[in-house]
């Protein structure tokens, strides 16, 4: 008696076979999910047409000078860190020599007065005498007087060298001054603005003030001038800041164009097509975009549909 195979396995050996074969079919056509962080990107950066440094400075500022002809040290008048007005007495001579010449014409004076001559010549030596002690005590004691408002920042209160520093006057309005040479001065202009950041970082914008008519500095190959700038109060004299003049354009390399007009940018963990304006830059193999960008957007250094279907 012949044995027949009951259809029932081979059906749903099948059948299993069918459910693998379609699975496999599915995954294969699901886009492999691409490692963003793999991908070589760049970042947007602004196309600065000129880049310098300045430094944060008192928009005014006075140093006092210790000058010995003028006596010696008598006293000051202000105390460290004080603000004052213009026209302060901020500091006091007081000439040793001075006196001795006062007392030499008292004494001369004395005697011409208790002598026992009577005579016109006697009298005008007398009046002579008096008009020179007067003088000479009012050159006795020197006063120096404040010629801008500030705050006063004390520096040596008993100077005994020439052109010692003993006190500087600096006003609370602050600016950045820089020094430029005479190729920069042709790219600047009044009230332009300038991007100010520290260390490649983005503080604030400035707009320049002033620029010097006459240069502080002439070399053999350029003259030097000084900028002056506005600027953040809050940052304390001294400190450097890197200024630029920046555009609204952006340089990137041409190998990120993907199809003509499109750059892929990296946002928010996906992969996006961008449309850009450009033109060729003045840098071989560069363009400007003008356009369609923002700085800090990730670019993708080298496009293709792939890693756009791979997201999508």
């Amino acid at each position: 008696m012949k044995k027949f195979l009951s259809p029932l396995p081979i059906m749903v050996t099948l059948l299993l076979l069918l459910i693998i074969s379609f699975g496999f079919y599915i995954y294969s056509k699901i886009p492999k999910t691409t490692h963003l962080n793999k991908i070589e990107t760049m970042t947007v950066k602004p196309h600065y047409s000129l880049s310098f440094q300045g430094v944060q400075q008192a928009k005014q500022s006075y140093t006092l000078y210790y000058e010995p002809s003028l006596g010696i040290s008598s006293d000051i008048l202000v105390k460290n860190n004080e603000t004052i007005s213009k026209d302060t007495p901020i500091f006091k001579y007081y000439n040793p020599h001075i006196e001795k010449y006062i007392l030499a014409k008292k004494n001369l004076l004395s005697s011409i007065q208790h002598s026992n001559k009577i005579s016109s010549d006697n009298f005008n030596q007398q009046v002579q005498l008096s008009n020179d002690i007067l003088n000479l005590q009012q050159q006795l004691q020197t006063r120096i007087y404040a010629p801008i408002k500030g705050r006063v920042t004390v520096l040596h209160p008993f100077p005994s060298k020439s052109h010692t520093e003993i006190m500087q006057i600096n006003s609370d309005e602050r600016i950045i001054r820089a020094k430029i040479n005479e190729s920069q001065l042709k790219q600047l202009k009044h009230n332009q603005l300038v991007q100010v950041s520290i260390k490649n970082t983005r503080q604030f914008e400035g707009k320049i003030l002033s620029i010097s008519s006459i240069p502080y500095k002439t070399e053999t190959s350029s003259s030097f001038y000084y900028v002056d700038i506005s600027t953040d109060p809050s940052y304390p004299i001294g400190y450097h800041f890197d200024l630029h003049l920046g555009t609204t354009e952006y340089e990137l390399p041409d190998k990120v164009i993907y199809n003509k007009n499109y750059v892929l940018v990296i946002h928010n963990k996906k992969i996006i097509k961008r449309n850009i304006k450009y033109i060729k830059s003045k840098k071989s193999g560069y363009i400007m975009v003008s356009n369609g960008l923002n700085i800090g957007d990730k670019i993708i250094t080298h496009p293709s549909a792939s890693l756009l279907e791979s997201t999508e």
